[in-house]
């Protein structure tokens, strides 16, 4: 087997110190005091959907800043779904978007609701009304880059806990039992989703982005981190503020985030990922503090694994 990484056996011990700045918990928490204090307004629009077991919803709900972010929802009926029923919350790829109804309907087959959403600015529905005080790279990693609280992830990692506020609302949902779940990008927002809130029972996070920042610098050759790159290319060619800009990648790395999940976890790692290495989805997983579980795939990389569907859906199966 060819080696993008380490060998797995230093993959398995593999974990890098924190970063998490002395105010990282003061910061999101005064985030989340800031996203509280704004109501949803969500808006749940009915779509015709020629399944019959199940009801498809369009929803939008606010922003903290006031964005309307966009999702589907699915609820199996009675006949699949005793009420209250668990959910899983879905978040997404970079640049992709929330997907269609038939992407959950083993989900929903379980008796699981579901809602996925669209990331603000991408592939989706959901715009991005926030403003940003610097130049960026094409893309949206560079975003704010140098100041946390003006960076693009603050609003999406708030959108992502703002998404489990929406379920907790619906009175068809079990609030003791909510999963979240997402690959690449949206394995990232997973973390963060469940490092930021205690209410997630279950994570299940796939070769998760945004995890162990300098490291995925220094080995990526595929994929978003090359941002980063340009943003120093453009704005920055001798890494003047190359600090500056860690500081605030400081804040939204999975890593960081992983140390605070309360929830059991499932982490799908490919050992052929040059997109996600694999030693930074390590440095996640092993940072987790609780119960958890790695499925490693040692010929795959940065790709579809239909295969890990049934493997989440035996773990949810075990311990919801």
């Amino acid at each position: 087997m060819p080696l993008v990484d380490m060998p797995l056996s230093e993959l398995e011990k593999y974990k890098p110190a924190l970063t998490a700045e002395p105010d990282f918990d003061a910061f999101w928490g005064e985030a989340k005091r800031e996203s509280s204090a704004v109501p949803l307004q969500a808006k749940v629009v009915p779509v015709d959907y020629p399944a019959k077991n199940v009801s498809v919803y369009d929803v939008t709900y606010n922003g903290m800043d006031g964005t309307p972010i966009h999702g589907i929802y699915l609820v199996p009926n009675e006949s699949m779904a005793k009420r209250p029923m668990p959910v899983i919350v879905k978040y997404h790829g970079y640049t992709g978007r929330a997907g269609r109804p038939q992407d959950y309907m083993h989900w929903v087959c379980m008796g699981i609701a579901v809602f996925a959403i669209d990331v603000r600015g991408q592939g989706g529905l959901s715009p991005d009304y926030a403003q940003y005080p610097t130049g960026s790279a094409p893309g949206w990693m560079t975003l704010g880059i140098l100041d946390p609280s003006r960076y693009y992830y603050k609003q999406v990692y708030m959108d992502c806990v703002r998404a489990i506020d929406f379920v907790c609302e619906r009175e068809e949902i079990d609030t003791s039992r909510i999963i979240v779940s997402g690959n690449s990008q949206g394995g990232g927002l997973t973390l963060a989703a469940a490092g930021l809130d205690d209410r997630p029972k279950l994570a299940l996070p796939i070769f998760p982005y945004l995890c162990d920042f300098r490291r995925a610098l220094e080995i990526y050759t595929t994929g978003p981190y090359a941002e980063i790159r340009n943003w120093f290319r453009i704005y920055d060619p001798e890494h003047e503020q190359e600090a500056q800009v860690y500081r605030t990648l400081s804040y939204f790395d999975g890593m960081n985030h992983a140390a605070r999940v309360e929830a059991k976890t499932m982490m799908a790692i490919t050992l052929q990922d040059t997109t996600c290495p694999p030693s930074t989805c390590f440095a996640a997983f092993n940072h987790l503090p609780g119960e958890k579980e790695a499925k490693i795939y040692p010929d795959f990389g940065h790709e579809g694994l239909p295969f890990h569907e049934l493997a989440m859906m035996r773990f949810v199966e075990k311990h919801l």
